[in-house]
C-alpha cells in the first residue's frame, strides 16, 4: 500500500507527539517502581529459564500494540517489547493469544507468565496482579466516522450508541460515567469488530486510547477524532503474577533500558509505520 504526502504528514505528527508520552512514562517509572522484594520464596524467573520459554498472553486485535500481520505472524509495540524480556531471560517467546478480559484470570491461573496488552493498571486488576513501571502514557479519544458531525464534546455523546473493548479501562470509564445517558456496546475485538460496526453505523462513536485512535484513523480514512474524553492520563504497563518480585524486576529492567536508550521510541516508530504501511 502506497502512503501519500497528506498520509505521512499525518504520521509525523502523530510520531512527533508520541515521543512526549515516552519520557514521561521513563521518569515515572524509573522513580516509582525500581525495586525488588526479598520476601519472595518461589524463583519465577528460575522456572522459565528452566522450561526454556516465555509465555506471554496478549489479545491480538489492538493494532498498533498487538495484532497478527498478513503472513500470520504476531507483530505489533507489545510483541517487540515481549521480544526483549525474552531475549533478557535467554529463553524462546511463545505468544498466547485470548480475548482481552481472559488475560488477567490466565495470569491468575499460571497458563501466561505475563501479559503484555497495552493493560493499563487499576486498583482493581491490583488487587489479583502486580504490574510493571508503565512503558507509554496515553489518554481517552472518541472516535466517529467522517460522515457524522453532531458530536463535538463529551456531552454529545449523551442520547448515543458508544462502543468499547470489553474488560478495558475505557469500558470503565464508559460504565461509570455514561451508563444511563448513552447505550453502551461491549466488543471481543477493536478491530476490526468495533471499527466495522462504526462503519456500519451500528454504533455512533467508540471510545479507545489516543495511540489507537490516531493509529486508526490515519489508517481509516472514513474515520476522524471527535473529542477528547475525561479518562485520566493512563499508561500501558506489563502484567505478572503477584509476589514475582524476581520476574518484575527484570521486566522493569528491561523496560528502563528501552526507555532511557531512546530504543522504546524507535519501536513505537517502527511498528506504527510498519502497520499503517501494510495493506
Amino acid at each position: 500500500m502506497s502512503i501519500d504526502k497528506k498520509t505521512l504528514g499525518s504520521i509525523a505528527k502523530f510520531l512527533a507527539v508520541f515521543a512526549v508520552g515516552l519520557l514521561l512514562g521513563t521518569s515515572l517509572g524509573y522513580f516509582l517502581w525500581h525495586s525488588a522484594s526479598t520476601t519472595q520464596t518461589v524463583s519465577y524467573v528460575d522456572k522459565i529459564k528452566a522450561r526454556g520459554k516465555l509465555i506471554v498472553g496478549t489479545s491480538a486485535d489492538w493494532p498498533p500494540f498487538e495484532y497478527v500481520d498478513k503472513n500470520g505472524n504476531y507483530a505489533g509495540i507489545d510483541i517487540e517489547i515481549a521480544k526483549r524480556i525474552a531475549q533478557e531471560l535467554g529463553v524462546q517467546l511463545e505468544i498466547k493469544d485470548m480475548k482481552f478480559a481472559a488475560l488477567i484470570e490466565a495470569l491468575k491461573n499460571g497458563d501466561v507468565d505475563i501479559v503484555i496488552a497495552d493493560m493499563t493498571p487499576t486498583a482493581e486488576r491490583e488487587k489479583v496482579v502486580d504490574f510493571s513501571i508503565p512503558y507509554y502514557t496515553s489518554k481517552g479519544y472518541a472516535v466517529i466516522t467522517t460522515a457524522k458531525s453532531d458530536i463535538k464534546s463529551e456531552q454529545d455523546l449523551y442520547g448515543k450508541k458508544i462502543g468499547v473493548q470489553l474488560g478495558t479501562i475505557q469500558e470503565d470509564w464508559a460504565n461509570n460515567n455514561l451508563k444511563g445517558k448513552a447505550e453502551i456496546k461491549s466488543y471481543d475485538r477493536v478491530y476490526p469488530e468495533m471499527v466495522w460496526a462504526l462503519q456500519r453505523g451500528d454504533i455512533d462513536a467508540m471510545i479507545v486510547g489516543d495511540k489507537i485512535a490516531e493509529a486508526l484513523i490515519t489508517k481509516e480514512p472514513s474515520l476522524k477524532i471527535a473529542t477528547y474524553v475525561s479518562i485520566p492520563t493512563i499508561g500501558g504497563a506489563v502484567a505478572v503474577p503477584q509476589g514475582a518480585e524476581d520476574l518484575k524486576y527484570v521486566v522493569n529492567s528491561v523496560i528502563e533500558k528501552l526507555l532511557e536508550s531512546g530504543e522504546m521510541n524507535k519501536i513505537f516508530q517502527q511498528e506504527i509505520l510498519k502497520w499503517l504501511s501494510s495493506s
